[in-house]
């Protein structure tokens, strides 16, 4: 029997008719719909042409040992590493496996409330204890910033206290924290001081894991002043790239680096062999091999150029007077942004009146055929890489331009200013934070009830809750609902965002643990996450 509804077009024709239009692709993936210019003949070949699977002379990624070997090494050279490996299940598996390969089941991990979901589902996965690091805020954009070395140390220091007990002697300085993880660069592009928090780690003699997913071009910009350097360079010790993102490589392509003493690489490979797929594309991997070739020889001139029209683009834009755009100032600004990535070009809308990030980016894909990467309550950002044209950033600066003056032209002349900290009704940045009555896994194996959003406040959730991209929960299993977690979470779907988690595809409800259980209604002691 067909299933296949008349006249609806399947994906392949929808992805066809998207490339034929001349909607401007301000998001992921890195190559932007256009060829690396490598010099090979003929281009990239026929996709059906080369996939293959592991016949006599082309490797096996999980045990290499030719020609995937080489290329791997290659790819440590050119980085700078003791190992790299190809990773064709993103980011993802790569988190996945340096977590579980740092820490031990039921263990303990020191880690940035910001992270990628993909970190969570390795402490729910691995049994974990997690402690959080809350990175600063930046309110005049209402997105977060760095994370303190401070706070890494002040942490440590806390659990080899508790660990000595009642000696009091924090010589040895053991802790029962098994390793630490942030995200840096983040979404946003705000680069934390890698350095110092990888000396706080090391003191420990735990390793510093990076999720630098948005960061992999970083390496070949040695030759331009205005990017931040890749946190391997700054002593981390697990590295996470999604190629992807901001190089020119297919979509679900990144790469894991280990550099120093503090990770055993044995254990490494072997979680990659478990996480990732037994079947890898050869087309992922030939892809990867040639994206790296190219940024390491044409690519470093060619991320000159870009850097360049970065800047004649951040030069239009300070003829905004409503909208605003995020740039380096807030290196100076705010103590924990200790770099910023150029690459993410973040449009505040924080100063106009009733208009918000989502109807920015609904106008600049109705009116202008731009796609943003992403739309947050108070802003969007536009995904940039080496290979955005001049045409294409032409087109984005014309729009803002445009669209900004259009807002100054609908506001009353005497017309209030916004407080720089102030964000559209029930949107509020400054949440408290979340207090947890069990750990993750424990929540997600507990018994549940399905529960209206408006009626969990003093429930336990048995889910995640996020806004995707970025994929940062909101509130996590395990965690007490609250009335602020609450109000936001519906002012996000109020506002049509794509608020996610929960196996409700609406999100009207979501799983809390059972009242039968006595786990709910926060009867139990409470515990304030640092």
């Amino acid at each position: 029997m067909n299933y296949r509804k008349e006249k609806q077009p399947g994906l392949l024709e929808r992805l066809t008719e998207y490339a034929g239009s001349d909607a401007y692709p301000f998001h992921m993936p890195g190559h932007k719909r256009r060829e690396i210019t490598d010099g090979i003949p003929g281009g990239f070949p026929d996709p059906y042409g080369i996939d293959i699977t592991e016949i006599d002379g082309f490797d096996n990624l999980h045990h290499a040992e030719g020609i995937l070997k080489d290329a791997m090494d290659e790819a440590a050279a050119i980085y700078g590493t003791d190992r790299s490996w190809y990773l064709v299940n993103g980011s993802t598996c790569g988190i996945l496996s340096a977590v579980f390969a740092t820490t031990e089941n039921g263990g303990k991990i020191l880690t940035a409330r910001n992270c990628h979901k993909a970190v969570y589902h390795a402490i729910c996965l691995n049994r974990l204890e997690a402690e959080y690091l809350y990175p600063e805020e930046i309110t005049e954009f209402g997105i977060n910033g760095g994370i303190r070395a401070e706070d890494v140390r002040k942490a440590l220091e806390k659990d080899a206290m508790h660990c000595a007990g009642n000696s009091g002697d924090v010589r040895g300085k053991i802790t029962k924290i098994q390793a630490v993880l942030i995200t840096s660069p983040t979404y946003e592009g705000v680069v934390s001081d890698i350095r110092a928090i990888a000396d706080a780690a090391h003191e420990y003699g735990i390793p510093l894991i990076v999720d630098e997913a948005h960061g992999a071009h970083l390496e070949y910009a040695d030759q331009c002043h205005s990017f931040p350097k890749s946190a391997l360079e700054y002593g981390a010790d697990i590295v996470i790239q999604s190629l992807h993102k901001t190089l020119p490589c297919f979509t679900q392509t990144a790469i894991l680096h280990v550099k120093g003493k503090f990770v055993d690489q044995d254990r490494v490979s072997r979680y990659l062999s478990m996480f990732q797929t037994s079947s890898p594309s050869y087309l992922f991997m030939a892809g990867m091999e040639r994206c790296i070739r190219y940024m390491d020889g044409d690519g470093r001139n060619g991320m000159v150029r870009y850097e360049k029209r970065l800047e004649r683009f951040m030069e239009r834009m300070e003829g905004l007077q409503v909208l605003e755009v995020l740039d380096r100032e807030i290196c100076g600004k705010y103590r924990t942004v200790a770099g910023w990535d150029p690459s993410k070009i973040v449009v505040s809308t924080m100063r106009a009146e009733d208009f918000h990030g989502e109807e920015l980016a609904e106008t600049l894909r109705r009116k202008y055929h731009l796609e943003m990467e992403m739309t947050a309550p108070e802003y969007v950002i536009a995904m940039t890489s080496l290979m955005d044209t001049e045409e294409g950033f032409e087109r984005l600066g014309t729009a803002l331009l445009e669209i900004d003056g259009a807002l100054r032209r609908r506001t009353e002349s005497g017309r209030k200013e916004k407080a720089a900290s102030e964000t559209p009704e029930g949107l509020e940045s400054k949440l408290s934070h979340p207090v947890r009555r069990m750990l993750i896994c424990e929540a997600m194996d507990a018994d549940t009830e399905r529960t209206a959003f408006q009626d969990t406040v003093g429930k336990v959730s048995a889910e995640f809750v996020y806004l995707y991209p970025p994929g940062i929960p909101i509130i996590a299993p395990g965690e007490v609902f609250t009335d602020a977690i609450v109000e936001k979470i519906m002012a996000y779907k109020a506002a049509g965002l794509l608020v996610q988690g929960p196996a409700d595809p609406d999100a009207d409800v979501i799983l809390t643990l059972s009242s039968e259980d006595g786990n709910n209604g926060c009867t139990g002691p409470l515990i304030l996450i640092q």
